[in-house]
């Protein structure tokens, strides 16, 4: 009798005790890197989202109390004004909660926490003008006003927006980079197991099922061994991975762009805002100011814009989209650009409006109404082109309010124009005389007392002490506080212009 030492193992069981320990490392692998994931997803859900809403209802609520302070003294702005520290109490706590973990972002929220603070201690309540400067940054009010004021509020403010946008973004990338991770540790895992299943299949046919088709055809004395496939339960479960490898790629390319596009969109929606608000410059001679306010976010369907033309007059424009929202935005700052190039090209009103209706979607229902109006400081005259729109008020130097009757129809993509749709009337305007163009959002407002009322407008010129194009539009926004106008109901915008 004689003992054989046991031979070295074979290379499928080498192959298979590798394949095997590949499969059980990755899954490991995956289970702490998904751990990791699911930590830094919730990191961002629970701290910096929350932190970040927490943020915007805080400055939210700094504007209302800036309002308050702009506003005229009343019940209106004092309870705007209690409103605002309430909101502020709560939310400056939760705040500093929220932002604790990280000391750059603690320090960002104290300074924020610190001027708000001071700045609404230190409001003069007596001083009328010394609140206003408080409030405007601008004169000794704004030193009394708490430290620097308001500016130091809104630049702590825009200061802590940048870094919670930095540790947005940070996390972000460090979620999809980890997503990336698990991704990877499924797929080294799944081709283990697939590696593990065919060895495994081989050694079942190798051993088993040759032996035993060799045993039959044997028997049966007329054939040679059989060539036997792999078993349909291996061939589906290597389909099944593949399948789920197609799927995960697909879902990486997905997340990806979902990334892309979230990073994208709060500087579009800016963009997009500033486009429809923004008022260039004023020809010589001619002052203007005017103010959109989104019913909904920073996105609007009103514009306006103030374009000075090469023949030396200045050109005032106002629209309003129907509806609010991203669509009519989108529409509006598509206008608002064909309105401008047209203007600049050939400076006159017909063909912009013109190139403002092809500027429509024919299969669209949206349609928007418009009035441009034209100051030449040297001839002294004021021309305007009214399609449809809210009739301007023109207040004269001696306290008279006149109205600016419509010129032609609304745009509407189903109205063609033809000869002499919308013509351009014009009128004398001289130093003391004041414009005011504004929309349905402001005239058609409602508060607790009914609608804002076009005579409410008209009255409120009539009696300015200050006929100047910022006085008119700060007076008009302060009597729609006093009145309680409903500000989400519709945009409202106003644009005032005067000649020097």
């Amino acid at each position: 009798m004689s003992l054989h030492a046991p031979g070295p193992p074979s290379l499928p069981a080498l192959v298979l005790a590798l394949s095997a320990l590949v499969a059980g490392a990755s899954a490991v692998g995956g289970y702490l890197v998904n751990e990791r994931h699911e930590n830094t997803v919730r990191h961002l859900e629970q701290k910096i989202r929350p932190a970040q809403g927490a943020l915007a209802q805080a400055r939210s609520a700094v504007g209302d109390a800036r309002s308050a302070c702009l506003a005229e003294d009343g019940a209106q702005a004092d309870a705007l004004r209690t409103d605002a520290r309430t909101r502020l109490a709560q939310r400056l706590p939760e705040l500093r909660t929220l932002t604790a973990y990280q000391p750059q972002l603690a320090a960002a929220t104290q300074d924020f926490d610190r001027a708000t603070t001071d700045w609404l201690d230190g409001l003069p309540a007596a001083d009328r003008a010394a609140a206003l400067a408080a409030c405007s940054g601008s004169g000794s009010g704004a030193a009394e006003g708490g430290a620097e004021g308001y500016p130091a509020v809104h630049r702590h403010a825009d200061r802590l927006t940048v870094l919670l946008a930095a540790e947005a973004h940070d996390t972000t990338a460090d979620a999809t980079r980890e997503g990336r991770a698990v991704l990877f540790y499924l797929l080294v895992l799944c081709g283990g197991l697939v590696v593990l299943a065919g060895l495994t299949a081989r050694q079942i046919t190798r051993r088993l099922l040759t032996p035993l088709a060799g045993i039959e055809q044997r028997l049966r004395h007329d054939a040679p061994a059989l060539d036997v496939p792999a078993p349909a339960a291996v061939s589906r479960l290597a389909h099944a991975a593949d399948a789920l490898r197609t799927r995960l790629r697909t879902a990486q390319r997905q997340a990806h762009r979902d990334h892309q596009a979230l990073a994208q969109n709060g500087p579009c929606v800016q963009g997009l805002g500033a486009i429809l608000a923004s008022r260039h410059r004023a020809g010589p001679g001619v002052r203007a100011h005017g103010d959109l306010v989104a019913a909904e976010g920073l996105l609007a369907g009103d514009y306006l814009g103030v374009i000075a033309l090469p023949d030396g007059s200045t050109a005032l424009l106002l629209g309003d989209v129907s509806g609010h929202g991203v669509e009519a935005a989108l529409l509006a700052v598509q206008l608002k650009c064909a309105l401008r190039g047209a203007l600049r090209t050939a400076a006159d009103p017909v063909a912009a409006v013109r190139a403002a209706w092809h500027t429509l979607d024919p299969d669209d229902e949206h349609f928007t109404t418009l009035v441009l109006a034209r100051i030449d400081p040297r001839t002294g005259r004021l021309s305007w082109l009214n399609a449809g729109h809210e009739q301007p008020f023109l207040r004269r130097a001696d306290g008279t309010v006149e109205r600016l009757a419509p010129t032609g129809p609304l745009l509407h993509p189903l109205i063609e124009p033809g000869p002499g749709t919308w013509t351009e009337r014009s009128t004398p305007f001289r130093p003391g005389d004041l414009l005011l163009l504004c929309t349905d959002g402001l005239t058609e407002g409602r508060g607790p007392d009914g609608e804002f009322g076009e005579q409410r407008v008209a009255d409120l010129l009539a009696a300015l002490p200050e006929s100047t194009p910022d006085a008119a539009v700060r007076a008009l926004h302060a009597e729609a506080d006093r009145f309680g106008l409903d500000w989400r109901r519709d945009d409202v915008t106003a644009l005032a212009a005067d000649v020097s």
